[in-house]
């Protein structure tokens, strides 16, 4: 099995400016503001509980675990699988937090999955490393609409395969 890489896309409405951050908004905060900022602490985040992904947590279990990864001093978190309502709730669970407390700062890497055919439906047959999934069109296209919709929160979209 290949290695797997990661490829960071830089959309210009997402990072575009300069890097300089003490007179910006969190709004007007770009990718390049934040990423290697040691005050931007940043983890991968799943918020499963459960041994599936097909049980997802609800937008309340979200928005108490994006509070303690605040007070833990955590600003920026990457998730994956945006298939799965988990992506799309988290980036809900943030933007309601926003709402509520107008100094709630959490930022989003946005991760899309990117597979060969038959990765993981080994009912179709073996994992074809030659021919890529009918999902990845899917996946990405479902990451830039996020990325579109939370402009403010996802500041970076990742593309794994």
């Amino acid at each position: 099995m290949k290695p797997s890489v990661v490829i960071f896309v830089q959309f210009l409405i997402l990072i575009g400016g300069s890097s300089c951050i003490q007179n910006r908004t969190e709004q007007d905060k770009t990718a390049a503001d934040i990423l290697g900022n040691p005050n931007y602490l940043a983890m991968s985040y799943g918020g499963y509980r459960e041994d599936t992904r097909e049980v997802q947590p609800n937008l309340e279990e979200l928005k108490e675990d994006m509070k303690i990864l605040s007070a833990m001093g955590v600003k920026m978190i990457r998730t994956y699988n945006v298939h799965f309502p988990h992506a799309e709730n988290v980036l809900k669970a943030i933007a309601a937090l926003k709402v509520e407390d107008a100094s709630f700062e959490m930022y989003v890497m946005l991760g899309a999955w990117i597979d060969c055919k038959n990765a993981f439906n080994r009912e179709d047959g073996e994992p074809d490393h030659n021919a890529e999934s009918e999902r990845n069109p899917v996946e990405i296209t479902t990451a830039v609409s996020l990325a579109q919709q939370y402009p403010d929160i996802v500041k970076y979209l990742l593309i794994i395969k």
